[in-house]
């Protein structure tokens, strides 16, 4: 059984995460290499992510597993200074500033309950529209429209009022201008960093995800002939580890064999 972890979200949801194993990192660094937001959004589908989770859930679930499963820290450069960021801290303010957007509307007579959409990759603004849709009151039927495959929706999508899409649109840029847009990193002065701006509701979230996912592909695979080689020859096991154990396995194999140079220099004085 894999190892995982509860997560609590801004939602109020509690989540179960597995641990995110090198194998999946490996992927993930190559897909913010080619700054393929689309293939690396689908991967934390597939692995990570809920389907129920909306927009902001999954920014702050990400953030978390980068903070627990990568490192609790993002060291920025500028100027050739540096500035170490907590990850915490990026969570703390996504989570104080989630508001509740469950939105009501009606037309012709049919309800729609509007919310964050559950989405995490989008390329057409129509996808972002039917994620918004959360549930469709015809009379007495209650549609769980995000329950929903994506046949089933589309379906239903092309027999509703056209004036519903104007609607649905409307309320997305209502939230998106007002309400999404936090302050990630803080603004340094003393290093020239400016602030970070992230709005959440934008596919450019995935690219700022993959900025401290990302590491040098090229290091990435010294790291791995290092651990293959060095610490555990012949064994496969790093691809199942999470990145912050095999640093620490290899930061501490680099440091007993620091102090076995360092004996071996004192006796041969």
């Amino acid at each position: 059984m894999d190892f995982s972890i509860e997560v609590p979200l801004p939602s109020g949801k509690k989540v179960r995460v597995r641990e995110l194993k090198n194998s999946e990192y490996l992927s993930i660094i190559k897909f913010a290499q080619n700054n393929d937001f689309e293939g690396v959004g689908e991967l934390f589908d597939k692995f990570f992510i809920r389907p129920d989770l909306n927009i902001v859930d999954r920014i702050y679930l990400l953030i978390y597993m980068r903070m627990t499963f990568i490192d609790p820290d993002i060291i920025l450069s500028v100027n050739n200074k540096s500035v170490t960021v907590s990850v915490a801290s990026m969570l703390d303010k996504i989570e104080s500033s989630y508001v509740d957007l469950e939105t009501k509307i009606s037309i012709d007579g049919i309800e729609f309950t509007l919310d964050l959409p559950c989405i995490t990759y989008y390329d057409k603004v129509e996808d972002l529209i039917t994620a918004t849709i959360k549930n469709i009151q015809i009379d007495n039927d209650l549609i769980e429209y995000s329950a929903l495959d994506d046949e089933v929706r589309n379906e239903i999508l092309s027999n509703l009022p056209a004036s519903v899409f104007g609607q649905v649109t409307k309320f997305l840029n209502t939230i998106q201008d007002n309400l999404l847009s936090v302050d990630l990193i803080e603004e340094n002065k003393a290093i020239g960093l400016e602030s970070t701006r992230i709005n959440l509701l934008d596919n450019n979230m995935l690219g700022f995800i993959c900025s401290i996912y990302g590491t040098d592909l090229n290091g990435f695979y010294t790291l791995i002939y290092s651990f293959q080689n060095s610490i555990m020859p012949g064994s496969s096991f790093f691809f199942d580890m999470s990145p912050i154990e095999s640093r620490i396995i290899v930061n501490t194999h680099q440091q007993r064999v620091k102090d076995e140079n360092d004996r071996l220099q004192k006796q041969n004085q």
